[in-house]
């Protein structure tokens, strides 16, 4: 009967290290096998400021005797070709008085600073 005992507690040691060897290696296995090391990062980032845009009617001008394009740009500080091509004029010289013509708003588009409202 002495035998039995120690062969049923044997066989019991055995089955309970099987079983604790085989929760480790799946332990183990999840891990990747490798530690993990852990870097700490700094991530910055850049966000540019918003904009919010407002559309500007367009400027027309109405054309003075004596007036040229060449004079007309230059007294508005315009680029001339800009000009003669928002108005469909092939020939810089053919500009008569009383005509109204449109100048071009710097971008088209005026930028306004985002809101500074803050919240209650």
């Amino acid at each position: 009967m002495n035998l039995m005992y120690l062969r049923g507690r044997l066989q019991w040691s055995l089955l309970v290290i099987s079983v604790l060897s085989g929760v480790i290696a799946v332990l183990l296995s999840r891990g990747g096998g490798e530690p993990k090391i852990v870097v700490p990062t700094t991530v910055s980032t850049s966000i540019p400021a918003s904009t919010t845009t407002l559309y500007v009617e367009p400027v027309y001008y109405t054309v003075l005797p004596g007036d040229s394009l060449f004079a007309i740009s230059k007294k508005f500080n315009l680029n001339m070709a800009e000009l003669m091509a928002i108005n469909n004029i092939t020939n810089p010289d053919k500009v008569n008085a009383g005509e109204v013509i449109q100048l071009p708003v710097a971008t088209g588009f005026i930028p306004v600073a985002p809101s500074t409202t803050m919240n209650p």
